[in-house]
């Protein structure tokens, strides 16, 4: 139980962690600590200015680390299943990867490519964080006989969509159309490529919400009669994919307004953990029939002579 606690505590501390570090490139933050891993040579530097996005992201990132260390441990320590073992140390390893990815942002002046890895680690560290929970959580869990399929797609394509947005914002891609909500200069599809990262990014947006639609309305039909946290995760699902696309549209509206562009990647990371949660939660790894289905399985099994 104790190790399900962190799983769910290291999660929550990553989203906070992923809604931090999506205040650092907007703020201009990025190379407020010209040095890794301390602050113009402090570990506790004055936090005004950039140096509180940024030095304020590496300690959010130290409160991380701290915690998956501590869980695994405790995977360690209270299960003897290899494969939870093999995941608590991919989890520290993913951090491991992740702060180096970190310093070399810093120590070569956010290169592109390390830039976009980042945040894709960072998004599939968050994944893992919630599968490890998952895994972790104690009690029976029944799924159904089908109907995974599309909400898996769904959450593939949200992190695709995740890593397209971050080039987007690496490239000073936000306004390469603009303020042109539907068209990019007058076309569906620009000449030029910082426009053409943004339409793809619009694009994606807009598959997403429809695979999202899609796998809440088939999720809410096969689900029925199981635990209601599928269905109250399939009716969450188009709201968070509403407000997601909403936001995307304000992003650009606003001229790239801080509150909004933060508010985008954490919505964006909510609909990954929603979708990602369902997902799991639909699977057979781990399902137990419920006791009633168990009871009418055994009084309609034929009887067997002795």
């Amino acid at each position: 139980m104790r190790e399900y606690r962190f799983a769910v505590a290291t999660a929550a501390a990553t989203f906070l962690l992923l809604v931090i570090g999506g205040l650092v490139h907007p703020t201009g933050s990025s190379l407020a600590c010209p040095d890794w891993p301390l602050c113009n040579g402090m570990v506790f530097p004055p936090m005004q200015g950039g140096i509180l996005y940024e030095h304020g992201h590496r300690l959010a990132a130290l409160t991380v680390t701290i915690l998956t260390v501590a869980l695994a441990v405790g995977v360690f320590r209270a299960r003897r299943e290899r494969d939870l073992r093999a995941l608590a140390l991919v989890a520290v390893a993913l951090v491991g990867v992740q702060a180096s990815l970190g310093a070399i942002t810093v120590i070569y002046k956010l290169p592109l490519v390390v830039s976009a890895s980042h945040l894709a680690t960072s998004m599939a560290f968050f994944s893992l964080t919630i599968y490890l929970a998952h895994r972790l959580r104690p009690g029976s869990r029944w799924a159904p006989p089908a109907g995974r399929g599309l909400v898996g797609l769904a959450t593939v394509a949200i992190y695709v969509q995740i890593v397209v947005g971050a080039l987007v914002r690496h490239t000073g891609s936000a306004l390469a159309c603009g303020t042109d909500l539907l068209l990019c200069e007058g076309a569906l599809w620009p000449s030029w490529g910082p426009a053409q990262v943004q339409v793809t990014h619009r694009l994606l947006g807009y598959l997403v919400a429809a695979l999202v639609i899609g796998s809440a309305l088939r999720t809410w039909r096969l689900a029925a009669g199981g635990p209601p946290i599928r269905r109250r995760l399939a009716l969450l699902a188009p709201a968070l994919a509403a407000a997601q696309v909403t936001l995307g549209l304000l992003t650009v509206a606003s001229y790239v307004s801080l509150p909004i562009v933060a508010l985008h990647l954490a919505f964006g990371a909510a609909l990954l953990a929603n979708q990602l949660t369902l997902f799991l939660l639909l699977g057979p790894r781990g399902a137990a029939v419920p006791p009633r289905a168990a009871a009418s399985a055994t009084l309609l099994a034929p009887e067997t002579a002795p």
